[in-house]
């Protein structure tokens, strides 16, 4: 008997999930540890924040799935992993041994070079920590989110939406960004919503503090907040690089196109917490990692057999639909920027269909 340890419940390993089928070879056992057993549709993130979508309708039972599959499931959290002894540590203590280990624990949101963030931050990552913590945000007077990118943007428009529709009109959104929001055919656009939406927003100044009630910049500029967040970038486990395996300069553990750690064949790697050795600017995104899954199920299966694997090449172009709040969208592909209602309805439709499909 062959073990494969899946460690996280993200979007790759959703997707080797629903590949495997109860007949599969006996011969082989699966496990997914994942530290809750739900699974967090992040594409609809901005849309429960928003109050669009119930919380069962962003996520998906990740339990109820391995039991209809005869997989093993375990509710924890992966403290630790020894590659020389083919073992993974959980947080209970307990220790499991793998033939083939396979790592979607995602990343979190916490720059060290931020004085007093990890302290004082709504932490949305993990996943899981999301519905419970939004609350918090929605209410707050002054919600303060630093950083740029897909996530920043959209979550701004999103709390900026429901406060305007709950009887929080006078509360402020604020967005901290020391460079590009998106890109810089992007930002032009998005910057022209925030204004007319009234959300501040804070241009090229990095945060560099976060005390009790300012966040400081590296101008100088203190910026009052209620909540604060922080959407500027993955940021690696340490568990990573602890585990002695080849990391990139962020932390991020490195494969190769087979999605193999490259200094251990037993050892595969995918979503944020991977770093592809073929394409080391990959974006952290989810529109990557679901892709990934397809390659990773047959590889996992394919190296216990000995049989020959499949390299992950990534889509050339990714289609981005950014909420803008109030069922209004920015898609985003190639050289194309479009905005309006029909962009939202789509992002709608797309996301929809990718939570029927594992619900």
């Amino acid at each position: 008997m062959k073990t494969v340890v899946l460690a996280g419940g993200g979007h790759t390993h959703l997707e080797v999930l629903r590949r495997l089928t109860a007949e599969r070879d006996t011969q082989v056992k699966w496990i997914l540890v994942s530290a809750s057993r739900y699974h967090y549709y992040s594409g609809m993130f901005s849309g429960f924040a928003e109050g669009l979508y119930t919380l069962e309708e962003i996520r998906i039972d990740l339990k109820k799935i391995c039991e209809n599959k005869k997989i093993d499931f375990i509710e924890e959290t992966l403290q630790s992993f020894d590659p020389a002894k083919r073992e993974v540590v959980l947080s209970s203590g307990e220790r499991l041994s793998y033939d083939r280990l396979s790592l979607d624990i995602g990343s979190h949101t916490a720059p060290d070079q931020i004085e007093g963030l990890a302290e004082r931050q709504v932490q949305i990552k993990p996943a899981h920590l999301f519905p419970e913590r939004i609350e918090a945000c929605r209410k707050a007077k002054e919600l303060v989110i630093i950083g740029g990118g897909a996530a920043a943007v959209e979550m701004a428009f999103s709390f900026h939406q429901w406060k305007q529709q709950n009887g929080r009109k006078y509360d402020r959104v604020t967005v901290i960004a020391s460079g590009n929001l998106v890109d810089k055919k992007t930002d032009s656009v998005v910057e022209a919503l925030f204004t007319h939406k009234g959300i501040r927003y804070v241009k090229n100044d990095g945060a560099v503090k976060v005390a009790d009630r300012y966040v400081t910049t590296e101008s100088g500029a203190e910026i009052l907040f209620n909540e604060v967040i922080f959407l500027g970038g993955a940021q690696a486990p340490a568990l990573l690089k602890k585990s002695g395996l080849p990391v990139d300069e962020k932390g991020f553990i490195k494969v190769n196109a087979c999605l193999q750690t490259t200094d251990d064949s037993q050892v595969f790697a995918a979503g944020d917490c991977a770093a592809l050795i073929t394409r080391p600017q990959l974006p952290k995104s989810g529109v990557y990692a679901v892709r990934q899954g397809e390659v990773l199920h047959h590889n996992l299966i394919a190296s216990l057999k000995r049989e020959g694997m499949q390299d992950y090449t990534p889509q050339r172009r990714a289609l981005i639909l950014l909420s803008t709040g109030g069922k209004q969208a920015l898609m985003l592909y190639g050289k194309w920027r479009q905005f309006g209602s029909w962009a939202w309805l789509w992002k709608n439709y797309i996301d929809r269909g990718y939570m029927k499909k594992y619900q």
